[in-house]
């Protein structure tokens, strides 16, 4: 006998979209601490801040992604570890290939690339997906990937 009665689980959709909301918190916050302990640090411009400033960046940056997790079980992104794993991977595959275009002096573009990894990442491990979806997905990825790559030899 076939149900009839719609399933009780987040759509992909929905699911994005939470771990897309999810992405822009976590880096709200950390880029945040990180724009105010520069400023607490003294930097105001000049060479002398740039080390310091690349490496809190960098630390916040790495502070975000690790507390993707717990954001994303508050949020009932299921399951919550293969999103937060996939996420920065995807997100690598989307600023490799697009780095040579358009993103390098535009940090808005870079939030945005973050939160359409996390995005697909959520999408990419539903249950719900069809494998055809996935491996579809995961081809124009490294597609993009290749042409970046491709792109910015000729740069």
């Amino acid at each position: 006998m076939t149900s009839i009665e719609p399933t009780t689980g987040v759509s992909p959709a929905a699911r994005a979209a939470r771990a897309a909301g999810c992405a822009f918190v976590s880096l709200a916050v950390w880029m945040g601490l990180a724009y105010t302990v520069i400023q607490v640090q003294g930097c105001v411009g000049g060479m002398e801040c740039l080390g310091d400033a690349l490496g809190i960046i960098f630390l916040c940056l790495l502070g975000a992604a690790l507390s993707m997790w717990g954001l994303l079980r508050l949020a009932r992104v299921r399951p919550a570890w293969q999103v937060a794993l996939a996420g920065p991977g995807v997100f690598l595959l989307l600023v490799f290939g697009l780095v040579g275009g358009f993103f390098l002096g535009t940090p808005q573009l870079w939030v945005i690339a973050i939160m359409a990894a996390y995005a697909v990442a959520a999408v990419l491990v539903d249950g719900r997906v069809s494998a055809r979806a996935r491996w579809i997905t995961l081809g124009a990825l490294v597609v993009l990937l290749v042409a970046g790559v491709a792109g910015l030899g000729r740069l």
